[in-house]
Protein backbone atom coordinates (compact mmCIF):
# COMPACT_ATOMS: atom_id res chain seq x y z
CA UNK A 1 0.00 0.00 0.00
CA UNK A 2 1.69 3.33 -0.80
CA UNK A 3 1.37 5.85 1.20
CA UNK A 4 2.60 9.49 1.39
CA UNK A 5 3.20 12.31 4.13
CA UNK A 6 5.13 14.31 5.56
CA UNK A 7 7.20 15.27 8.85
CA UNK A 8 7.22 19.27 8.24
CA UNK A 9 5.81 20.89 11.95
CA UNK A 10 7.08 18.03 14.05
CA UNK A 11 9.50 18.32 16.38
CA UNK A 12 8.75 21.56 18.03
CA UNK A 13 10.14 24.03 15.56
CA UNK A 14 12.68 21.27 14.17
CA UNK A 15 10.92 21.50 10.35
CA UNK A 16 10.56 17.82 10.50
CA UNK A 17 14.01 16.33 11.90
CA UNK A 18 14.05 13.87 14.96
CA UNK A 19 16.49 11.87 15.95
CA UNK A 20 15.37 7.82 16.95
CA UNK A 21 18.81 6.13 18.09
CA UNK A 22 18.95 2.54 16.45
CA UNK A 23 18.51 0.30 19.23
CA UNK A 24 15.42 2.40 19.64
CA UNK A 25 11.71 2.51 18.77
CA UNK A 26 9.56 5.81 18.21
CA UNK A 27 6.10 6.40 18.11
CA UNK A 28 5.18 9.52 15.86
CA UNK A 29 2.16 11.15 13.83
CA UNK A 30 2.89 11.69 10.55
CA UNK A 31 -0.32 13.39 8.13
CA UNK A 32 -0.56 10.63 5.48
CA UNK A 33 -2.96 10.28 2.25
CA UNK A 34 -3.01 6.86 0.08
CA UNK A 35 -1.68 6.55 -3.07
CA UNK A 36 -3.11 3.84 -4.42
CA UNK A 37 -6.48 3.70 -5.25
CA UNK A 38 -8.07 0.62 -4.78
CA UNK A 39 -5.68 -1.57 -2.57
CA UNK A 40 -6.78 -2.58 0.81
CA UNK A 41 -7.24 -0.18 3.74
CA UNK A 42 -4.06 0.16 5.65
CA UNK A 43 -4.03 -1.11 9.33
CA UNK A 44 -1.69 -0.76 11.92
CA UNK A 45 -1.34 -4.48 12.27
CA UNK A 46 0.51 -3.99 8.39
CA UNK A 47 4.26 -3.81 7.77
CA UNK A 48 5.45 -0.23 6.55
CA UNK A 49 8.94 0.73 4.77
CA UNK A 50 10.03 4.49 4.49
CA UNK A 51 11.50 4.91 1.21
CA UNK A 52 12.07 8.55 -0.91
CA UNK A 53 8.28 9.42 -2.48
CA UNK A 54 10.27 9.80 -5.84
CA UNK A 55 10.81 6.02 -5.70
CA UNK A 56 7.13 5.47 -5.81
CA UNK A 57 5.95 7.92 -8.21
CA UNK A 58 7.00 10.78 -11.06
CA UNK A 59 3.37 12.12 -11.70
CA UNK A 60 3.36 16.07 -11.09
CA UNK A 61 1.91 17.41 -8.84
CA UNK A 62 2.08 14.65 -5.88
CA UNK A 63 5.27 15.78 -4.23
CA UNK A 64 4.67 19.39 -3.88
CA UNK A 65 0.92 18.82 -2.30
CA UNK A 66 2.76 15.91 0.04
CA UNK A 67 5.31 18.84 1.55
CA UNK A 68 2.01 21.19 2.11
CA UNK A 69 0.25 18.02 4.10
CA UNK A 70 3.28 17.65 5.94
CA UNK A 71 3.67 21.08 7.10
CA UNK A 72 -0.05 21.17 8.15
CA UNK A 73 -1.06 23.61 5.56
CA UNK A 74 -3.80 21.07 4.19
CA UNK A 75 -7.06 19.20 5.30
CA UNK A 76 -6.08 15.65 5.19
CA UNK A 77 -9.19 14.68 3.60
CA UNK A 78 -9.43 17.09 1.19
CA UNK A 79 -5.72 16.15 0.54
CA UNK A 80 -6.76 12.42 0.44
CA UNK A 81 -9.09 13.30 -2.98
CA UNK A 82 -6.12 15.53 -4.43
CA UNK A 83 -3.60 12.27 -3.98
CA UNK A 84 -5.84 9.78 -6.05
CA UNK A 85 -6.70 12.57 -8.48
CA UNK A 86 -3.14 13.84 -9.07
CA UNK A 87 -1.53 9.86 -8.74
CA UNK A 88 -4.43 7.46 -9.64
CA UNK A 89 -5.93 9.83 -12.69
CA UNK A 90 -8.94 9.55 -10.86
CA UNK A 91 -12.11 12.05 -12.36
CA UNK A 92 -13.68 14.42 -9.81
CA UNK A 93 -16.92 12.75 -10.90
CA UNK A 94 -15.48 9.59 -10.10
CA UNK A 95 -14.40 11.13 -6.84
CA UNK A 96 -17.83 12.70 -6.15
CA UNK A 97 -19.42 9.31 -6.86
CA UNK A 98 -17.29 7.32 -4.43
CA UNK A 99 -19.12 6.40 -1.50
CA UNK A 100 -19.07 4.37 2.11
CA UNK A 101 -21.60 1.63 2.01
CA UNK A 102 -22.60 0.76 5.57
CA UNK A 103 -23.82 -3.18 6.16
CA UNK A 104 -27.02 -1.72 7.88
CA UNK A 105 -27.72 -0.48 4.42
CA UNK A 106 -26.88 3.33 4.38
CA UNK A 107 -24.88 4.64 2.28
CA UNK A 108 -22.58 8.03 2.66
CA UNK A 109 -20.65 10.30 0.54
CA UNK A 110 -16.86 9.58 0.78
CA UNK A 111 -15.98 12.74 0.06
CA UNK A 112 -18.46 16.05 1.62
CA UNK A 113 -18.70 18.81 -1.48
CA UNK A 114 -16.28 20.79 0.60
CA UNK A 115 -13.53 18.54 0.56
CA UNK A 116 -13.87 17.84 -3.03
CA UNK A 117 -13.57 21.83 -3.51
CA UNK A 118 -10.81 22.01 -1.55
CA UNK A 119 -9.17 19.04 -3.41
CA UNK A 120 -9.36 20.60 -6.70
CA UNK A 121 -8.13 24.01 -5.37
CA UNK A 122 -4.66 21.60 -3.52
CA UNK A 123 -4.30 19.46 -6.60
CA UNK A 124 -4.21 22.61 -8.73
CA UNK A 125 -2.23 24.47 -6.58
CA UNK A 126 0.12 21.08 -6.12
CA UNK A 127 0.34 21.53 -10.60
CA UNK A 128 1.44 24.84 -10.72
CA UNK A 129 4.04 24.50 -8.29
CA UNK A 130 5.40 21.34 -9.98
CA UNK A 131 5.24 22.98 -12.93
CA UNK A 132 7.22 26.14 -11.34
CA UNK A 133 9.98 23.59 -10.24
CA UNK A 134 10.03 22.05 -13.47
CA UNK A 135 10.87 25.84 -15.20
CA UNK A 136 13.46 26.79 -12.55
CA UNK A 137 15.09 22.99 -12.93
CA UNK A 138 15.46 23.66 -16.69
CA UNK A 139 17.16 27.52 -16.07
CA UNK A 140 19.93 25.68 -14.21
CA UNK A 141 23.04 24.63 -15.17
CA UNK A 142 24.19 21.12 -15.79
CA UNK A 143 27.25 20.27 -13.40
CA UNK A 144 29.13 20.14 -16.42
CA UNK A 145 28.29 23.22 -17.69
CA UNK A 146 29.21 24.91 -14.79
CA UNK A 147 32.58 23.37 -14.36
CA UNK A 148 33.22 24.31 -17.93
CA UNK A 149 33.35 27.78 -17.15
Amino acid sequence: QGMGGGMGGMGGGGGGMFNVPADKEGNFKVPCVCLEHGKPEPRPQMAYSIKPIESFTTKPGVVEMLIDLGHNRLDQRAAQAAAWHLNNGMSWAELAAKRIDYLDGRSIPYFSQSELLSGQQIASEAMAAAERDKKDDAKKPSPGETAAK
